[in-house]
């Protein structure tokens, strides 16, 4: 079975470059227990090869430059977009692929089976499969199952799946698949980094359509990981103050003198954008946003919510777990660049479409502003006048 995925190797040297250079970051080995014929990750590419011996040498050829189009993609070392189980993290991996490059040999699904448009990117496929797929393929990606425990907690199982309609066992058969070849993805920015090397080296683009090669190349772009813009913020605003104290020796005197502690806090205002141009699922990434600051060092931040004016303001301790949103009129944000000035916030993050005039900044305002983009057409829009006053990144979702 290698042998035969070799073979393929030798005429893609030089028929097909760039998924040849990417299969060469990877090493072939075999996998007996998954059940999909091939996956890739953790710089392996596995193979079944009961499953692989199956197959027919153009179904072998598709599945292997499916997932070298996966790994060009960079989905396996990429982070699964947030609130996605692995199974809808597949399912958005394959219908970007299907969307970009015809397979007629081996089942790979599209937009059009779950009545999604085209030329959409990978995590917003990832997003809406998310809230397509029952409660029960979420619970069960999630707690790591793969179809098999049902086997072992009910002897009779087996005969449950037998009076199971054929397209209920096919589909329970693709779950698992798509569930097992999703098992090894996990972030990589070296590898990350390695196949950006080879998309900015390669000249002949082989077989690949041209709507791919353009993905491929616009993924060069440095992406702008909010989360660690958000951690490295805090850093920046960190402020710190001295407490005297008996306990600590004074470093000149020692005990004779008091010496001091420093107390580190922040005082950070999130002002979320609640305009009428922000959608319901974008307003649900922006108070993701704000829970995920208590995991990045802030014990506490007043959230503001702000459309042309100022809707309300509220501190919290810990993440919320149901938030009442007002406003949905105008935007203006001069309300809460002032609001952050006059109330002697440290830190001020927007999250916002960018939609509204650059406001002024206030004659001698120490607040750091950090600008976090809904999206990146957003982000590539507004940059430009944010940068001036602050820091600038887009919500990864």
């Amino acid at each position: 079975m290698k042998d035969r995925i070799e073979k393929m190797y030798e005429r893609w040297f030089i028929m097909e470059p760039p998924l040849f250079q990417v299969l060469c970051l990877h090493e072939l080995c075999e996998e007996t227990q998954m059940k999909c014929a091939l996956r890739c990750g953790r710089r392996r590419l596995e193979y079944n090869p009961a499953l692989v011996a199956s197959m027919t040498d153009a179904q072998l050829e598709e599945a292997v430059k499916a997932e070298a189009i996966r790994m060009l993609l960079k989905h396996p070392y990429d982070r699964v977009p947030d609130h996605c189980c692995m199974l809808a993290a597949a399912l958005g991996s394959n219908v970007t692929i299907s969307d970009n490059y015809a397979f007629h040999n081996i089942p790979m699904e599209k937009p059009a089976d779950f009545r999604l448009p085209p030329e959409q990117y990978y995590e917003w496929y990832a997003m809406k499969i998310q809230e397509l797929l029952p409660k029960k393929d979420m619970e069960d990606t999630e707690s790591g199952t793969d179809g098999q425990s049902a086997e072992a907690d009910d002897d009779g199982a087996d005969n449950d799946t037998d009076a199971m309609p054929s397209d209920e066992r096919h589909a329970d058969k693709r779950g698992e698949e798509l569930m097992s070849l999703a098992e090894l993805w996990e972030e990589d920015e070296f590898m990350v980094s390695q196949i950006n090397h080879v998309i900015e080296s390669v000249r002949e683009w082989g077989s690949l359509p041209g709507s791919l090669k353009q993905i491929l190349k616009a993924s060069l772009k440095a992406r702008i990981n909010w989360r660690n813009v958000l951690a490295g913020f805090r850093a920046s605003v960190l402020s710190s103050h001295r407490k005297l104290t008996r306990m600590r020796p004074n470093r000149r005197t020692g005990f004779a003198a008091m010496g001091s502690v420093r107390k580190f806090n922040t005082r950070l205002l999130i002002a979320v954008d609640v305009s009428g141009s922000i959608s319901d699922a974008s307003l649900s990434n922006f108070f993701g946003v704000v829970n995920s600051a208590f995991r990045y060092g802030f014990e506490s931040v007043d959230v503001l919510q702000f459309d042309d004016g100022i809707q309300g303001v509220m501190s919290l301790n810990n993440a919320m777990k149901k938030v009442a949103v007002q406003g949905r009129g105008g935007t203006s944000f001069q309300e809460p660049v002032d609001y952050a000035h006059e109330h002697g916030y440290e830190g001020l993050v927007i999250l916002t479409d960018g939609c509204a005039q650059k406001p002024e900044v206030p004659l001698g305002m120490r607040t750091k502003i950090l600008w976090a983009c809904v999206d990146c057409n957003a982000y590539e829009e507004h940059r430009e006048w944010m940068a001036g006053i602050g820091r600038v990144c887009v919500i990864q979702i």
